[in-house]
């Protein structure tokens, strides 16, 4: 894909499934810079417009205006998914997977906790907060359709993986967990092997995730309550937010 703009990788795989894993990862790899869902709070125009689709203001998203920047991405928000494999048909696609049962209690853990006990109840004073939880509301309605039971959730993230098996030419598509490693991830990609060992597994929790979004409206309380645009510069590196 010399010369093409736009992700060479799309990683498909839902929230909680070692997303953070594979973005460092692919940044070794040489496919910077790579989008996470984590960096959206941080991007401002790619807020707006996830808001804006995700609760039904805009029918529908500049995915390619927004995206076409990065060299891949991952932990793209749920509802994205399939707008992105339209837009890039070329992209190489990793699906990030988890055993399920584990992958419910880490959702229940992580993300509903959030959404529900800090981010909808306390957020809501800042632009930012009202945009964020909002995001991940829709984020939770897409994959669950309302219905957070561990049944319907577990029932759900494997109609997931068997959508994109169906969706995605076997040669296109790598099934992946950060357990593998880097050998199925250089052998998919057409890459060298690097020297460094695999990275290890990234601190994502809740409480990691609450501590990013208060150093945000602590470093930048005017952009976080809609009165000054925050864009952030440099790479989109974890240890920047």
């Amino acid at each position: 894909m010399a010369g093409k703009k736009g992700p060479e990788v799309l990683g498909v795989g839902w929230c909680r499934t070692g997303t953070s894993s594979l973005k460092v990862a692919l940044d070794i790899l040489g496919f910077g810079p790579c989008f996470h869902g984590r960096f959206i709070p941080y991007l401002p125009e790619l807020r707006k417009q996830c808001y804006a689709y995700g609760v039904g203001k805009k029918n529908n998203f500049p995915v390619v205006e927004l995206f076409d920047e990065y060299k891949a991405a991952v932990d793209i928000p749920a509802g994205l998914i399939p707008l992105l494999l339209d837009a890039y048909p070329a992209a190489k696609v990793i699906l990030t997977v988890r055993d399920p049962e584990t992958w419910y209690a880490s959702v229940q853990d992580v993300i509903v906790r959030l959404h529900r006990w800090v981010l909808r109840p306390f957020f809501w004073t800042t632009q930012l907060g009202r945009q964020y939880t909002a995001i991940i509301g829709w984020g939770l309605d897409y994959m669950f359709k309302g219905d957070l039971s561990k049944d319907n959730c577990i029932r759900a993230f494997n109609a997931h993986t068997e959508e994109v098996r169906a969706r995605v030419p076997e040669d296109r598509l790598l099934i992946w967990r950060p357990q593998d490693g880097w050998e199925p991830l250089v052998k998919f990609l057409g890459v060298p092997m690097p020297s460094t060992p695999f990275p290890p597994p990234q601190n994502e929790g809740s409480k990691e995730m609450l501590k990013q979004m208060l150093r945000f409206i602590k470093d930048h309380p005017l952009a976080s309550m809609g009165m000054r645009v925050y864009d952030h510069s440099g790479p989109l590196d974890f240890k920047a937010i």
